[in-house]
């Protein structure tokens, strides 16, 4: 094999450096972002301190692996921990597994269901722990990795039609945790550590567009989900609408953390952004996707369904900010529920996201960040509850394909579920 692999070496190496070329080109031409000044506007200089409340800090991560068969079978495992710090007494542990079994033959559910597998053992370990500190008397922060937040709502009819009961029982996890949260005035937060998202991107773009007086042009920002989303879009628009707008846009457009990478060098954080329900950007009616759920789906499943999601969109919803715990630090993207900025309201009813207002106090946000400073190692070990929780539940291929499966797929075949394994699969077990 590092025969057939060094064959290509010399196409690869003239391919790379023109590749290199172009990006020299390209680098060399790019000026300083155009929103920096409206970064460091939303900026909060904060040194952050040790924390000094009695909360019990809950880290939760999970971890997901899939089997295919030759005949469109599929199942998918995740599971989950939810590590509980207490302090002075050491750690314990919520464990959950899900497993979901059906049959799959289009790509985007290959990538979905494992995601949506993953997530409810996730959720569900998260509000066990939550409720299990809560009837010892704490109070937690439950800290979940990655992000609260759903970019791609999944609004395409065809996830209700195919695992309807699976997206019950992801609605109903997530809402259940937001329940528990809300009644028992704890925060939930999240930390991605590799965000590239443009919410904060395109909520100043519409500021700056409102500074410059564009009146038009930011009802017509406000259709577009990205500054790539608006190119699109701007393409439909009039030369006056283009060229009133152009001064405001990078060429090569940085996400968030980009920006504030280019803008910021001061630790601290950004005035926290409320973000609407990602189904309104795609032109959806939260009460017309229910009406095709119901035409849809149909019967009991469909009320289980259409119940969830009503509970879901019933929440306070998620802000998002960006913090720098150390100078030297990249900006993390931190999500959190908004019902703890004071946002009391149901989300379905935010249309827009909208920065939080000025004045507002931001104490239980900045307790929040104290734990996430005060955690903060380095760059990989980005917040050290977390990287336990992660090493626990990850869930390795090798372990997997050597532990798991093999009993999974014995157990599935006194059961009758068609195990033909795939040529691909064989071929792999072979080399």
């Amino acid at each position: 094999m590092p025969q057939v692999r060094d064959l290509f070496f010399e196409e690869f190496y003239e391919e790379l450096e023109r590749v290199i070329g172009n990006i020299k080109r390209q680098e060399s031409e790019t000026p300083p972002p155009k929103l920096s000044r409206e970064v460091t506007g939303k900026w909060i200089d904060f040194v952050f301190k040790p924390p000094e409340d009695d909360v019990t800090l809950i880290s939760v991560d999970g971890g997901v692996q899939f089997s295919e068969f030759a005949y469109g079978g599929f199942i998918a495992v995740g599971r989950a921990c939810a590590l509980i710090h207490i302090r002075d007494r050491g750690q314990g542990m919520v464990k959950r597994v899900k497993i979901y079994s059906g049959e799959v033959f289009d790509d985007r559910d290959r990538y979905s269901i494992p995601s949506y597998v993953r997530l409810i053992s996730e959720y569900e370990a998260a509000r066990k722990a939550s409720e299990q500190v809560l009837k010892e008397g704490g109070k937690p922060l439950v800290l979940m990795d990655g992000s609260l937040y759903f970019p791609r709502f999944p609004y395409a009819i065809h996830d209700y039609q195919h695992h309807s009961t699976l997206m019950a029982e992801l609605f109903e996890a997530v809402s259940s945790l937001y329940k528990v949260s809300v009644a028992e005035v704890f925060p939930l937060a999240a930390v991605s550590k590799d965000s590239s998202v443009f919410y904060l991107h395109m909520e100043l773009l519409k500021e700056a567009a409102i500074k410059a007086g564009l009146k038009k042009e930011v009802s017509l920002l406000e259709e577009a989900s990205s500054p790539y989303d608006l190119r699109l879009k701007m393409v439909d628009w009039t030369p006056e609408d283009k060229e009133a707008l152009e001064p405001l846009l990078d060429t090569v457009p940085l996400c968030d953390t980009a920006l504030i990478e280019h803008s910021v060098s001061k630790t601290g954080f950004s005035t926290p952004l409320l973000l609407a329900p990602s189904i309104y950007y795609v032109g959806g009616s939260i009460p017309a996707f229910y009406r095709r759920i119901e035409r849809v789906v149909g019967g009991s499943v469909a009320e289980r369904v259409i119940s969830a999601l009503d509970a879901f969109f019933s929440t306070p919803g998620v802000a998002m900010t960006y913090f720098k715990p150390a100078l030297d630090a990249r900006p993390l993207r931190v999500d959190l529920s908004a019902s703890i900025l004071g946002f009391k309201g149901k989300w379905k009813s935010m249309k827009r996201s909208r920065f939080v207002d000025e004045g507002l106090s931001l104490e239980a946000l900045i307790r929040i960040l104290n734990h996430l400073g005060y955690w903060f190692c380095n760059e990989v070990e980005y917040n050290i509850p977390l990287h336990n929780a992660d090493k626990i539940a990850r869930f390795d291929t090798d372990l997997y394909k050597s532990k798991y499966e093999p009993y999974l797929i014995e157990r599935l075949k006194e059961a009758g579920f068609d195990t033909t394994r795939r040529r691909r699969a064989l071929r792999e077990v072979e080399l």
